[in-house]
């Protein structure tokens, strides 16, 4: 979904939702805040790796991952 309209959507669901009462804007907002919170839970997290190399140590990087624009 496009996150200007996910946004926007967002925010009419919280003030005519939340804050006017409204059954259907209030649905909406719900139902878009736990799309963003199961994202956030569920969503691809960058690997991070530390190590600390010693005078003469080598590090070789590669990746095996199939690229993500890959058809």
């Amino acid at each position: 979904m496009n996150k200007r309209l996910f946004r926007l959507l967002q925010q009419q669901g919280l003030r005519k939702g939340l804050t006017g009462g409204s059954r259907r804007w209030l649905t909406i907002w719900s139902v878009l805040a736990m799309w963003r919170i199961m994202g956030r839970l569920l969503g691809n997290k960058p690997v991070v790796e530390r190590f600390t190399l010693d005078e003469g140590d080598t590090l070789l990087i590669t990746d095996l991952g199939v690229p993500h624009d890959a058809t």
